[in-house]
């Protein structure tokens, strides 16, 4: 009952989290990257695998609301048999277990070739090793802000870039509408982008790139110096 009560509290208190928590975790599906942020800065990234197609993870903002070592697992529905199975070999939650809501978490894994795919039934799967260091960087409450987003922009001293994820849930985002669209908070800053490379059909995330579109508008569209007149002599004022 006390747990429950906790659950609730923590899903309505995942409806405030402010817009700069102090640290936090934020996973954009497409990437397959968690990032661990403190003061806008990130302190680790990690790979991780997420939902399938048919079994999506879900998007938004949440809150750690339980953690767990060594955690059992409870098959879901879609299973017959319904045996919990504890920590070992044959539980696909692997070391730890960082549940961000009802029935979905952050958890480890009892295979090694399974990261850094969309392979899981919802949850954010991750190396044991990685999930052991995240789970003493994070505690009950921290907030958790997971996005789907395939074009991400980042601004560099030479120029505006981005990188073009595959759209691993088929929601039409890789096209050049998508592209102006989110492009058009950058134009005045960097005029003149060009299109970026779109991935092709099955792309792994691995070969992904961030690409040049843009150069800074100063060096875009050069503004020559602009030079007083001289002051003529007979306006010359000078102090002695």
């Amino acid at each position: 009952m006390l747990r429950f009560i906790l659950t609730v509290l923590l899903l309505a208190m995942s409806l405030t989290v402010p817009a700069q928590a102090v640290r936090h975790i934020t996973v954009n599906l497409p990437e397959y990257r968690l990032n661990l942020i403190e003061n806008n800065k990130v302190l680790k990234t990690y790979i991780v695998a997420v939902g399938t197609q048919y079994e999506q993870t879900p998007t938004g903002t949440y809150r750690i609301l339980s953690k767990e070592e060594f955690p059992t697992w409870f098959p879901g529905s879609k299973f017959e048999d319904q045996t919990p199975v504890p920590y070992g070999p044959d539980n696909p939650l692997g070391t730890r277990w960082l549940e961000f809501q009802p029935t979905f978490g952050i958890h480890g894994t009892n295979k090694g070739w399974d990261i850094n795919y969309p392979v899981s039934g919802g949850c954010i799967r991750m190396h044991n090793q990685d999930v052991q260091e995240l789970y003493e960087y994070v505690e009950v409450g921290t907030p958790v802000i997971i996005s789907y987003e395939t074009m991400v922009f980042e601004e560099k001293p030479d120029g505006l870039y981005v990188a073009v994820w595959p759209d691993i849930y088929h929601r039409g985002l890789n096209t050049i509408q998508h592209f102006t669209s989110r492009y058009a908070a950058y134009q005045l800053n960097y005029p003149n982008g060009r299109i970026p490379q779109f991935p092709k059909p099955g792309i792994n995330g691995e070969d992904i790139l961030p690409e040049k579109i843009a150069l800074p508008a100063a060096a875009a569209i050069p503004s020559p110096l602009t030079l007083l007149p001289p002051i003529p002599k007979a306006q010359q004022i000078s102090i002695e």
